[in-house]
């Protein structure tokens, strides 16, 4: 009976044993087989880029303009009551690295036109191409870092590339959080692989572009205060505050300074409910709004107590990084779950920042009990695909496409789900952050250190 079962397995590692050995007599084969997976996922990306839009992408559109019209002064018009935007009263709430980015984007199509009901073709690619470019950097990424054979690598990259989720956010809808997913990866593998300097560096672009980078950062700067010298320490710290000097200076100056500390600092929105209820990722955001919404319990009192949650956590969290010798990988990765499961509102499009430091921390990790955790919250996030309406964003703004691509209805793209099916997925994937960050944390073995 016994030999039964394990005939498969066994089946399974010769074929696996075979493909790695075929690629090591051929080299050339691992970078055509890395090159076409990057192709095809490239083009199902800007396939779908022009024909779907989310309604972030028209509003970017006119923060581009509001950034060509006013320069520097761009985060006094940032509070979103200018009527230019598409989106009344929706604020420009990023640090500087985004907006520059747009810039260029609108000096690629500078005769493109957005409002509440349509963006151009033009600025939907435009928008999007950086955005793209990041997310296919990132499997070249996870090709290149990922220790071990080259066809581990080679599965790797082909499970980021073609991830539902990160075609989703970058081709369909249109957010920019694998920009600054991808810069946390390049900072995670540089400090891995001793490179310091450009470690810290790559750390400070990622929080310069999406403000939550900064809790992956500060775990891994827990971690690295065991192994790094103190004057290095300072020294790399320095660095990063003067990157943060140097770009937001000019935005600063003609009394700039406290609408830009505003919009970098301040949240998004203030805590309250989430709805629809399908965007809300967060467990306990989401619970408190089903509650309230299924049952009419005021539960919106509850939301307050959601950042001090957090901000204690972290600060624990700090600590046992520190003491327990967590991994550099963990250390960011479980900065970035923490934020996920304790924030008040948490959208889908910031699940990018943890997949790719989740795909990396699978690939090195040894313990089985570790991978399962690991690869659930990989899978999970996946699964929203098929429990939402996908072709709705393709019909969202004008231009409309000739025909609503009849691909996602084959892959079953267009499905209508009870809110108590997301409340549920919300809630598992605050159960999953959490229980990763416990088995991490509160081991009794100490884990072993990185080498840097």
């Amino acid at each position: 009976m016994l030999a039964t079962i394990k005939r498969p397995f066994r089946a399974i590692s010769r074929f696996y044993r075979r493909l790695n050995a075929g690629l090591d007599k051929r080299p050339w084969l691992f970078y055509v087989l890395a090159g076409l997976f990057v192709v095809l996922a490239g083009y199902l990306r800007f396939w779908a880029a022009p024909l779907s839009a989310g309604p972030d992408v028209s509003q970017f559109w006119g923060f581009a303009k509001l950034f060509e019209m006013h320069g520097f002064d761009f985060y006094q018009y940032a509070d979103g009551s200018d009527p230019l935007l598409a989106n009344e009263g929706w604020a420009f709430v990023y640090p500087p690295l985004w907006l520059l980015i747009l810039r260029i984007a609108l000096f690629a199509v500078p005769g493109s036109l957005a409002s509440p009901d349509m963006v151009d073709t033009g600025w939907r690619l435009a928008m999007k191409t950086p955005v793209i470019t990041a997310d296919l950097a990132i499997g070249g990424l996870l090709i290149w870092a990922v220790p071990g054979s080259k066809l581990k690598k080679l599965a790797f990259g082909f499970l980021w590339l073609f991830h539902p989720t990160a075609w989703y956010n970058s081709a369909v809808f249109g957010q920019f959080d694998a920009i600054a997913a991808a810069l946390l990866l390049v900072s995670l593998i540089m400090l891995l692989k001793g490179r310091d300097r450009l470690g810290f560096i790559f750390a400070g672009l990622a929080v310069l572009t999406k403000q939550h980078a900064a809790l992956p950062a500060l775990l891994m700067l827990a971690v690295l205060c065991r192994h790094m010298k103190f004057r290095r320490l300072l020294e790399n710290c320095a660095i990063v505050a003067g990157m943060f000097i140097a770009v937001s200076l000019p935005f600063v100056f003609n009394g700039n300074l406290v609408p830009y500390l505003r919009s970098v600092f301040f949240p998004a929105q203030s805590p309250g409910y989430q709805t629809p209820l399908l965007y809300a990722f967060g467990g306990i955001g989401s619970f408190l709004t089903y509650l309230h919404e299924a049952w009419q319990l005021n539960t919106s009192w509850l939301f307050v107590y959601c950042i001090p949650l957090l901000a204690g956590v972290v600060i624990a969290a700090v600590v046992l990084c520190y003491v327990k010798l967590v991994r550099l990988e963990q250390a960011a990765l479980i900065g970035i779950l923490l934020f996920i499961a304790l924030f008040y509102r948490i959208n889908y499009q910031y699940l990018i920042m943890y997949l790719p430091l989740a795909f990396f921390a699978l690939a090195v990790s040894r313990r089985w009990l570790e991978r399962g955790f690991l690869l659930a919250l990989i899978i999970l996030p996946a699964v929203w695909i098929w429990l939402f309406d996908v072709t709705f964003w393709f019909w969202y703004l004008k231009p409309y496409p000739p025909e609503v691509p009849h691909v996602l209805e084959i892959l079953g793209m267009n499905h209508y789900t009870p809110d108590q099916v997301f409340v549920s997925l919300a809630v598992l994937l605050t159960a999953l952050c959490l229980a990763y960050c416990g088995f991490v944390l509160l081991r009794r073995k100490k884990i072993a250190a990185p080498v840097n």
